[in-house]
């Protein structure tokens, strides 16, 4: 993401895409697909990472940081690995 300028008192929402590119799923890889052809079941995934940003104030004297831990439970569907996820049922601390 660019640095961008915001003023103090103002607030902005930023979208943003995760993609993971070969992330080991420890075990439920086998039941993504079937040699009999039979549907394969959902696969739950909890997906948690650290939001970090920072801000400077006073040009750059003063730098603080600003944490946000991000915990997804979520669930892979076979049929839908090219959707989106909704990301609903998240906890933010």
């Amino acid at each position: 993401m660019k640095k961008f300028y915001q003023s103090r008192k103002s607030q902005r929402v930023v979208a943003v895409s995760v993609i993971g590119n070969k992330i080991p799923l420890y075990g439920g890889g086998a039941s993504l697909s079937t040699p009999s052809g039979a549907t394969p079941l959902p696969v739950p995934l909890k997906l948690n990472f650290k939001l970090r940003s920072r801000a400077y104030v006073l040009g750059k004297v003063v730098k603080p940081k600003f944490y946000k831990t991000i915990d997804c439970l979520l669930t892979l569907h076979p049929q839908k690995m090219n959707a989106a996820i909704s990301l609903k049922n998240c906890t933010y601390t």
